[in-house]
C-alpha cells in the first residue's frame, strides 16, 4: 500500500490496496503483514482485517481474490496457505513467481488441481499503449523483425522480468540467447548481465544500468518501417515512421517529432483489477497468466545458469 498512501491525486493508483479499495467490483476486506504499525495503517486508511498471520487473515476474510505481494522467497508458502485456508477463485501474485523453476512450475500446478485462477503481476500486459503496440505489430503496421535494446536495472528476475515478459507479449517467445556481460549479483538471489535475446518477432540486447544511480527501464526497437521508443518505464512511447527526408528525398528518414501513442500509466495498477474484474466474469484479459510468466522465468534462469 506504500506506493500511494500519501499520494494525494485520485488518479494516481500505484497499490494494489488503492487499485481494489477504489474499484466498484471489489470490496478490499483484509491485508497481512508482519509489521504491527503498517496494519494499523492499512485498518486506519482502508479498514477491515489487518494482521501479521495469514491463516487466520485468509480464514476470517475468506476472501475471492488473494493478492500476493510478499518478498519473492515467500511466493510459494503463500500460494499454498491461499488454497489451504481460503480456496479463493483467483491469486494474483507478484513477479517473479518464484526463484526455483520448480518451486513456481508446483504453484502453477496446484492453483490449476485446485481450480484456482493464477495471475502474476506484469502490468504492463494491460495498458492501453502497450495493446496498441501489439496490435500493430500483428497486423503490420510496424514490420517485423525487429532489432532493439532493453535498458533495465535492480536486477533481471525482478525488473528486468517486467520487460522481458513484455517483448514476450509484443515479440513472440524467446528462442535462444547470448551472454555477452555476465555484469554483478544484484542481492542473494538475482543477477544483472547484459545478454543477446532472439525473440520470434526479432532481437533484443537486454543491458543491466545501474541502480544505485538511477532507475532506467527503456526499449528501443528498429523495425523495417521505423522506431518505437518506450520510455520512462512506459510513460512514454513514441512510433517514428520513417519516410523520404524533407530535404533530401533520395534518403530515407524517421519522421519528427514522431507519434506519441496515448498511455494510461499513472493508474497501471488499477487497469490490472479491473482485468480481474474482467477475468471473473468470463471476459477475456490480456492478464498474464501463471503459464506464460513461469514460461518468461523459465527463459531468465537459463540465462543465469549460463553463468
Amino acid at each position: 500500500m506504500g506506493y500511494d498512501f500519501d499520494a494525494a491525486d485520485p488518479g494516481v493508483v500505484s497499490s494494489h490496496a488503492r487499485a481494489f479499495a477504489s474499484h466498484p467490483d471489489f470490496e478490499l476486506a483484509g491485508g497481512v503483514d508482519p509489521d504491527a504499525t503498517a496494519c494499523a495503517r492499512f485498518r486506519e486508511r482502508y479498514g477491515g482485517w489487518a494482521g501479521g498471520d495469514l491463516a487466520e487473515g485468509l480464514t476470517t476474510v475468506r476472501p475471492e481474490v488473494v493478492v500476493i505481494a510478499a518478498p519473492t522467497a515467500y511466493h510459494a508458502e503463500a500460494v499454498r496457505m491461499a488454497l489451504q485456508y481460503a480456496r479463493p477463485r483467483l491469486i494474483l501474485c507478484e513477479k517473479p513467481l518464484a526463484y526455483a523453476l520448480d518451486e513456481a512450475t508446483a504453484m502453477v500446478a496446484a492453483c490449476r488441481e485446485a481450480d484456482c485462477l493464477l495471475y502474476v503481476n506484469y502490468l504492463r500486459r494491460v495498458e492501453p499503449g502497450v495493446l496498441e503496440i501489439r496490435r500493430r505489430l500483428q497486423d503490420g503496421r510496424i514490420a517485423m523483425p525487429l532489432k532493439g535494446v532493453l535498458w533495465y536495472t535492480k536486477g533481471l528476475l525482478h525488473n528486468g522480468s517486467h520487460f522481458s515478459n513484455l517483448l514476450e507479449f509484443w515479440l513472440g517467445p524467446i528462442e535462444k540467447f547470448m551472454v555477452i556481460n555476465p555484469g554483478r549479483a544484484w542481492g542473494d538471489r538475482d543477477i544483472e548481465p547484459d545478454v543477446q535475446v532472439t525473440f520470434a518477432g526479432g532481437e533484443v540486447t537486454f543491458l543491466a544500468a545501474s541502480e544505485e544511480h538511477f532507475s532506467h527501464h527503456e526499449i528501443q526497437l528498429v523495425a523495417p518501417n521505423g522506431c518505437l521508443r518506450y520510455e520512462q518505464g512506459g510513460a512514454k512511447i513514441l512510433w517514428q515512421a520513417a519516410g523520404p527526408d524533407p530535404a533530401f528525398p533520395e534518403y530515407t528518414v524517421l519522421s519528427l517529432p514522431g507519434e506519441r501513442v496515448v498511455t494510461e500509466s499513472r493508474a497501471l495498477q488499477w487497469q490490472v483489477t479491473d482485468n480481474v474484474s474482467l477475468r471473473l466474469r468470463g471476459k477475456p484479459t490480456n492478464l498474464c497468466s501463471g503459464e506464460d510468466a513461469l514460461q518468461t522465468l523459465e527463459s531468465l534462469l537459463k540465462m543465469k545458469a549460463a553463468l
